[in-house]
């Protein structure tokens, strides 16, 4: 069994990461008390038998193309306060990854002046969110010598919501729509510094998101 928390909390987010191996329960509380965040779950079953429960607000799973092993909810600011709640029940034998993030809407305006680790936490975060809603592979799994898989598909998809100037089709599109609208023009050098990063020869992962918060403002 083994299982790593990382927490992070800004005036204008709040992210919770964990990673876990084995046999691991993890009750995790989601307060929706603030009319101007949304609530990102990003959820990754990487080996094994791993049971996500999310108890509380009926929310679509926007991760396109796993099977339920990646799951994405991203829920808009709340018009009245409520709790929600994540069970995760891991086996033997089993990896997983998961985030929770609470990200406020002044986030934009004040990007410049997180700190160098809330700032990689972000870029993975808004990273790991539009591949997985269009249906690629985590950056944190490549290994030495891989490089990332894309098909031409989603290579379309991505040229077609980021390749210009604004968010367009369905990245523009309800809850991820509104999530992708708080990093106002940033979103799209974030991900393809990271893509492009990525695919050209393989990088650690903390390199590439460290690439990434220089497109975000907040690294020299």
């Amino acid at each position: 069994m083994f299982l790593q928390r990382t927490e992070i909390r800004e005036p204008t987010i709040e992210i919770r990461e964990f990673a876990g191996e084995g046999k691991v329960e993890i009750d995790e509380r989601i307060l929706f008390d603030d009319k101007d965040s949304h609530i990102v779950v990003l959820l990754e079953i990487l080996a094994g038998d791993v049971t996500f429960t999310l108890r509380g607000p009926e929310v679509e799973n926007l991760a396109k193309g796993s099977d339920d092993r990646v799951r994405l909810y991203v829920m808009p600011p709340a018009r009245r306060a409520y709790d929600a709640f994540l069970e995760i029940r891991a086996r033997a034998g089993s990896r997983f990854r998961a985030m929770i993030a609470r990200i406020g809407s002044a986030f934009a305006a004040a990007s410049s002046e997180l700190p160098c680790r809330a700032c990689k936490q972000i870029c993975k975060l808004l990273v790991s969110t539009v591949l997985a809603t269009v249906g690629v592979a985590d950056l944190q799994d490549l290994t030495p010598g891989d490089l990332l898989q894309i098909t031409a598909e989603q290579s379309y998809e991505l040229d077609e919501g980021l390749g210009h100037a604004g968010i367009h089709g369905p990245l523009a599109e309800g809850p991820i729509g509104t999530f992708l609208a708080l990093f106002a023009d940033n979103v799209r050098s974030v991900v393809w510094s990271s893509l492009q990063t990525a695919q050209q020869v393989f990088q650690p992962s903390d390199r590439i998101y460290t690439f990434a918060c220089r497109r975000l403002g907040s690294c020299p």
